[in-house]
């Protein structure tokens, strides 16, 4: 099995955003590689190798980079905000993604990081539980024998 999901560094240019505005977060709580390792062997896979990068994505206006995170998916945040919120909240959360997230070496462009985790594990062999006394079928022996 191979996969990538966004880790818990995402976002968290947005999330000291939304902290200092006292608003609930701006999403849900990202799973770290190493848990993602542990739930892989938990779930029967052996040898699951993790890796991760972090990308740094600029944008030109606030507008561009709600665009990009609504294009992206939902908060699945259970403290999310649970109503609408108006015109003035849209204008004050662009006012303060202009002023937190531009950044001069980027040549004033809005800065949003993601952390990116790549993970690969393979199905692990079935092993047979040894008793005093064990049952094995014909068919469970040829598939142990051929390393299935």
């Amino acid at each position: 099995m191979m996969f990538s999901c966004l880790g818990p560094d995402s976002l968290r240019e947005l999330r000291t955003v939304y902290d200092a505005m006292h608003w609930p977060p701006p999403s849900h709580a990202f799973t770290d590689m190493h848990d993602w390792g542990d739930m892989l062997l938990g779930a029967g896979f052996a040898a699951p190798i993790m890796d991760m990068e972090h990308i740094t994505l600029t944008y030109e206006t606030p507008q561009a980079l709600l665009k990009d995170l609504r294009s992206l998916g939902r908060n699945l945040n259970s403290q999310r905000f649970q109503s609408c919120r108006g015109r003035s909240w849209l204008t004050q959360l662009h006012q303060q993604l202009q002023d937190k997230l531009s950044s001069a070496a980027h040549r004033g462009r809005l800065v949003l990081s993601f952390e990116v985790i790549y993970g690969h594990a393979f199905k692990a062999p079935t092993r047979l539980t040894v008793k005093p006394q064990t049952q094995v079928s014909l068919a469970q022996m040829k598939a142990q024998l051929q390393g299935r």
